[in-house]
């Protein structure tokens, strides 16, 4: 019995270190893509809406995949769909390197790239570490979206690079290499069903439709549309906002990398906070310092100082390891007899909706009116907004323990 325990336990921190790398690997593809924008916009003279769109669209078939993902997850178990997203996804970032205009973008990285990042999404991640390990969800799921933060620190430089030395069609070229031979093997062969999300076939399935009567699910609902809009709107805008207000490229670049490593540490960080002290205390905490950093932001177009961008590179870091890892734990905490990868598909397609739509909506304002200043107002009341939601959620349930 006792080494069957320590077998499980040692099978379940396994999956949580396979699953850290696929996550590094994953956003060190999809938060590249802040250098490509500023490519898109400088080079080639499109809008500041048309190409954040192009993201936006990935965010929006995102969205629309994670549920069915879900499902298919709590079925089948991570090979089968994970094994899906990644091939798609490297399939679809080979086809943006031929693309000749905007379009081609919209429908190759956009279109096919928003299904596959939808099924190996961080609610997929968070449903199998946290089926894994019940009893330390918070902390391990914090480990596993840890790989954001050095996919950040790698590939954002990487992919400034690689746009220099060759350009972006073959910067893509490259990336799609990087998922075929790589990512996927290694969620094909590496990640397995987690036992807590396995349903014998004389257990009833939980009547879904009374979610729809529970103020906590539309509560979360908001929560999970306004976690990633904000985090999602500086990850397309941030590059071309420091540039316009007079910081050089690989400059910005290289601090958003610092950036990204300290955002594997907030991630752990908060997720054992959140396992000892509470969700809502993490949750907040970190909102409060993403609102910071967005008002640093609007002080940098008066003072350009790098010292600055130090700064505003802890307190990001400091406030992207508090969201969606606290959302997802949250949902699985609330919910879990929902099933996991259900739940969590949810989760992850309203932050597919609230990605799609805050980035392109700052693009939108910044065409409008010729600045950032309505869009980053705009960020700090989206942070605001998910503040709110999540307090909602945990009084809505009644879990003043995760206050204690």
């Amino acid at each position: 019995m006792i080494n069957q325990i320590f077998e499980d336990s040692r099978t379940a921190w396994r999956m949580v270190a396979i699953s850290t790398v696929a996550v590094f690997l994953i956003f060190g593809v999809r938060l590249s893509f802040s250098v490509f924008y500023a490519e898109f916009t400088r080079t080639n003279g499109w809008s500041s809406s048309a190409a954040a769109s192009i993201f936006s669209l990935n965010m929006l078939f995102f969205a629309t995949s994670s549920v069915p993902a879900g499902i298919v997850l709590d079925r089948w178990g991570p090979r089968v769909v994970f094994g899906f997203g990644a091939t798609l996804l490297g399939t679809s970032l080979y086809l943006s390197s031929l693309a000749t205009d905007i379009i081609h973008l919209q429908l190759t990285y956009g279109v096919l790239g928003g299904i596959a990042l939808g099924s190996i999404g961080l609610g997929h991640m968070a449903a199998v570490v946290g089926g894994w390990l019940p009893e330390r969800r918070g902390l391990a799921i914090g480990l596993t979206f840890a790989g954001t933060g050095m996919g950040s620190l790698i590939f954002i430089p990487l992919s400034e690079r690689l746009i220099a030395w060759f350009g972006w069609q073959q910067a893509y070229v490259w990336l799609a290499a990087i998922c075929v031979l790589i990512l996927m093997p290694l969620m094909t062969i590496g990640l397995r069903k987690p036992p807590v999300i396995i349903r014998h076939k004389d257990e009833p399935q939980p009547l879904r439709r009374e979610l729809l009567r529970d103020p906590k699910f539309w509560w979360l609902l908001l929560l999970s549309f306004t976690t990633m809009g904000p985090l999602r709107s500086l990850t397309v805008h941030q590059i071309a906002y420091l540039e316009e207000v007079g910081f050089g490229r690989q400059l910005v670049a290289a601090y958003i990398g610092v950036a990204g490593f300290l955002t594997a540490g907030t991630f752990i960080a908060w997720g054992y906070i959140s396992d000892r002290f509470g969700r809502g205390k993490a949750f907040l905490a970190g909102a409060t310092c993403l609102i910071s950093a967005t008002l640093l932001l609007i002080m940098l177009d008066y003072n350009q100082q790098s010292f600055f961008l130090i700064v505003y590179a802890m307190l990001y870091a400091l406030g992207e390891g508090s969201r969606s890892s606290q959302t997802t734990a949250i949902a699985s905490d609330t919910f879990r007899e929902q099933g996991l990868g259900f739940i969590n598909g949810i989760v992850g397609a309203l932050f597919g909706v609230g990605a799609a739509f805050s980035p392109w909506f700052v693009g939108y304002l910044h065409d409008k009116l010729g600045d950032y200043q309505r869009g980053l107002e705009f960020i700090v009341a989206l942070t605001v907004v998910s503040m709110i939601s999540f307090v909602m959620v945990l009084r809505a349930g009644n879990r003043a323990k995760a206050f204690r």
